[in-house]
C-alpha cells in the first residue's frame, strides 16, 4: 500500500511541473537546467549507490543481467517511439503520436514498478528510490506538457493526457508488488531492471538535456553533485 500511495504522489508531481507550461506559467531557462541536473544526480545516486548493491546482494550476477536490460529496454523504447522524453519544448519535437505516447507511459510504468519492487527488498531502498523518481517527476512533467503544446495538443486534450500518463505510475507500483512471493533472485533481477532504467534516465535523459541547456553555465554541474551528494547522504541515512 505504501508503494501506491508513493507512486500517486509521483503521479501529482508529474501533474504538477505539467501545470506550469499548460496553466501559461513558465520556469525559467535556467531553473530548468538546474533542477534537470539536480534530478540527474539523485537518479544517478540512486541507481549506483543503493539499487545496485541491493540487486547484487539478492541475485549475485544475475543482476548484471537485469540492469542491462533495464538499460537496453528503455533506451529501445525512446528510440522506438520517436520520442526523447526530457527534450526542451522548442526544438527537435517529434509529432505525439500512439508510439509517443506508449514510450512516455512506459517511462511512468517503470518508475512505479521501481519503487515497489525496491521496497520489496527494503523499505529503506524503497525510500529512496521513491526519493529521486519524484526529483525526476517535476521537470518530467513539465517537459511532457511543452511537447504535447508543441505538437499541437489544445490545453484541455494536453491536460487529459497528462493525467492519464500520471496515473501510469501506481499501475507500475501495482505491477511491482506482484513481486512480493518471488525468491530473492528474481526480486534481484526486477531491482537491477529498475536501476538500468535510472542509470539510462540520467545519463541518457538527463544529463545530456541539463548541459545543452546550461552548457556555460557552473551551476549545472554543481546542481547534478548537490542531488548526487544528498541522495548518498541519504542512502547512508536510510
Amino acid at each position: 500500500m505504501t508503494a501506491i500511495l508513493l507512486a500517486l504522489l509521483a503521479a501529482l508531481f508529474t501533474v504538477a511541473g505539467g501545470a506550469l507550461p499548460l496553466g501559461r506559467r513558465g520556469l525559467s531557462e535556467r531553473g530548468l537546467s538546474l533542477l534537470v541536473a539536480f534530478s540527474a544526480g539523485i537518479m544517478l545516486s540512486a541507481a549506483i549507490n543503493s539499487m545496485l548493491p541491493q540487486s547484487y546482494d539478492l541475485a549475485g550476477s544475475t543482476a548484471v543481467l537485469g540492469v542491462s536490460a533495464g538499460f537496453i529496454l528503455l533506451y529501445l523504447a525512446e528510440r522506438v517511439t520517436l520520442v526523447h522524453a526530457c527534450r526542451e519544448h522548442g526544438r527537435h519535437i517529434h509529432t505525439l503520436g500512439i508510439f509517443a505516447i506508449t514510450g512516455i507511459g512506459f517511462h511512468m510504468v517503470l518508475d512505479g514498478f521501481a519503487i515497489a519492487v525496491s521496497g520489496e527488498a527494503r523499505a529503506s531502498l524503497g525510500a529512496v528510490v521513491a526519493l529521486a523518481v519524484l526529483a525526476h517527476r517535476f521537470p518530467s512533467g513539465i517537459s511532457f506538457a511543452g511537447i504535447m503544446l508543441a505538437s499541437g495538443y489544445g490545453r484541455s486534450r494536453a491536460w487529459g493526457t497528462l493525467i492519464l500518463l500520471a496515473l501510469l505510475a501506481p499501475v507500475g507500483a501495482a505491477a511491482g508488488l506482484l513481486f512480493s512471493d518471488v525468491s530473492d533472485v528474481v526480486l534481484g533481477f526486477a531491482i537491477g531492471l529498475s536501476a538500468g532504467t535510472f542509470l539510462y534516465i540520467s545519463t541518457g535523459d538527463l544529463l545530456p538535456e541539463a548541459h545543452e541547456r546550461g552548457w556555460r553555465d557552473y551551476g549545472v554541474p554543481l546542481s547534478f553533485a548537490a542531488g548526487f551528494a544528498i541522495m548518498l547522504a541519504a542512502s547512508r541515512l536510510l
